[in-house]
């Protein structure tokens, strides 16, 4: 039985008036379906070309088009789906569904508000919340969070300043001038203590294929919210072409993944802790032989055979392989630099989740990030940004306020909350602890742009900590890996950052130099 839209549009009807999630539709490809199947059939048509105008240029043609996209639909050769693309805008959408849901997957492209650069705003609108938690004391305790975040904002503005006009000496004579710039980096670690209920407003585009999905696990997480939103898109996609309707699968039965205790999650967290060493990241797989690998696969390409010293050099350094520090980074299309991909580590990784919502975005890394009730031991658990070690009133208000969060949750657990919904509530300080396994071209390019002294300063110490793991073990791969004014030494300007330059040579430094506050 095939997705039952209008029946579920109706059964949500009330829940739909009033969520603040809003989806439409801004951009799409014409004909979706029929594109699908024209792309199909042309596969095995001998008269060239097929449109999808012709797939109902007449009754036989019709037939033919919607067969072929059954069969295709039914046995699983989906890459036709792929084609035709809806480009949406939501509005009022949780930083929780977005990182578990629309930013969870590597099929897609998003660009949502920031929360290092734009304030958020005081009013009712501005979080999200299942109506499971409508109490009075979770909207008090937004209320108070919000009056949190500007009051870390005003506490941090000193030592920010300080800071940022130690590095930058000449920009101190137009301290004016540069307040935004110390105030976007006050908000950075301020949004630390806000809840993932915060949302956001962003462009979403997926293709057919991708939206299929969507309605395939709109229940998987039974999560209400994700059921809302799903529902959206699917109604204004099939406004667009009715057709689609064909198409969309029934939704999967939730997973029944037995949750643990909080006594367990506490245990598995603090096991997986203890393993990171007191570090972001630390690296538990790697290639047997890389340098070796690398030499021969690079004599099988080319015909060269080369030490694997001077392989490494052509295919790492700014001299050898120029293509890695050209800002559209089109390495994927070069013969050479995709030798780089057969060279595959795995990490431990431990990021807050609004610092991880920024790593998800290299989604040519996977990464294994949990449900987050899965994780949710009730325990304090939270990151301590550094800039909070500077500035003790800012540090224990921060304190103060992770003491409140978590003791809310933790009673309205006892009254019976599921955890899945309590998520909501968790700060963004809240850690994710998973595994990330990817290729070395595709971490070379997280790594360039994560060490730039600009980059997030969490993402910044997780992907130094990556860096010197891969620098001891193997040396000769390590010496090339470096921030963008390292990688580009062959290209002018040297930093592409142009006025946003962070104000120190970093080229001229050794990684275990690397320090920053902000």
């Amino acid at each position: 039985m095939p997705f039952p839209l209008e029946t579920e549009l109706e059964k949500y009807a009330l829940a739909l008036s009033q969520t603040p999630i809003r989806v439409k539709l801004i951009a799409y490809t014409s004909q979706p379906y029929d594109i699908a199947a024209a792309s199909a059939r042309t596969c095995y048509s001998s008269k060239g070309l097929l449109t999808p105008e012709q797939m109902s240029e007449n009754e036989k043609q019709r037939a033919i088009a919607d067969r072929v996209a059954q069969s295709t639909l039914k046995s699983g050769h989906l890459t036709t789906r792929q084609h035709a693309h809806f480009v949406f805008g939501f509005s009022g959408v949780s930083r929780k569904l977005i990182w578990q849901v629309l930013h969870n997957h590597p099929y897609y492209n998003s660009e949502q508000v920031s929360q290092r650069y734009v304030p958020i705003k005081n009013n009712r609108e501005w979080y999200t919340l299942p109506p499971e938690l409508n109490f009075d004391e979770v909207h008090q305790y937004h209320a108070d969070i919000f009056a949190v975040y500007e009051r870390l904002v005003c506490l941090l503005e000193p030592t920010v300043t300080e800071i940022f006009f130690g590095i930058h000496r000449l920009k101190a004579r137009e301290k004016e001038k540069y307040a935004g710039d110390i105030r976007k980096r006050c908000m950075e670690v301020a949004r630390y203590v806000m809840p993932l209920s915060t949302n956001a407003y962003l462009y979403h585009t997926i293709s057919t294929l991708t939206l299929l999905r969507y309605a395939a696990m709109c229940e998987r997480r039974s999560d209400p919210e994700e059921k809302l939103l799903v529902l959206q898109m699917l109604r204004e996609a099939v406004k667009v072409d009715p057709l689609l309707l064909r198409e969309l699968p029934k939704p999967l039965p939730a997973d029944d993944t037995p949750l643990p205790t909080p006594k367990q999650i506490a245990a598995s967290n603090q096991e997986f802790d203890a393993a990171l060493r007191d570090k972001n990241a630390t690296l538990v797989d790697w290639p047997r032989n890389p340098e070796g690998h690398l030499s021969e696969a690079y004599a099988a390409l080319t015909g060269q055979r080369l030490c694997a010293e001077e392989t490494i050099h052509r295919l790492l350094s700014a001299q050898g392989n120029s293509l890695l520090g050209e800002t559209l980074y089109p390495v994927s299309m070069d013969e050479s630099s995709r030798l780089l991909n057969q060279l595959h580590f795995t990490f431990r990784k431990k990021l807050s989740h609004t610092a991880d919502s920024q790593e998800q975005r290299h989604r040519t890394l996977p990464g294994s990030r949990p449900r987050l009730e899965f994780q949710l031991s009730l325990q304090k658990d939270y990151i301590l940004p550094r800039l909070l070690k500077e500035n003790p009133a800012a540090e224990a208000l921060y304190h103060e306020t992770m003491e409140k969060t978590f003791t809310l949750i933790n009673n309205l657990y006892a009254k019976g909350i599921r955890p899945g919904l309590l998520t909501s509530l968790l700060p963004n300080a809240f850690p994710v602890r998973f595994f990330e396994t990817g290729d070395l071209l595709n971490f070379y390019h997280k790594w360039k742009a994560r060490l730039c002294y600009n980059a997030q300063e969490e993402i910044f110490y997780s992907a130094l900590d990556e860096v010197n793991e891969v620098r001891e073990r193997f040396p000769a791969i390590g010496r090339y890996i470096g921030p963008p004014c390292k990688v580009r030494e062959t290209l002018k300007p040297r930093c592409p950052e142009g006025d946003h330059f962070c104000g120190i040579k970093v080229w001229q430094l050794e990684p275990e130099q690397y320090q920053r506050i902000i």
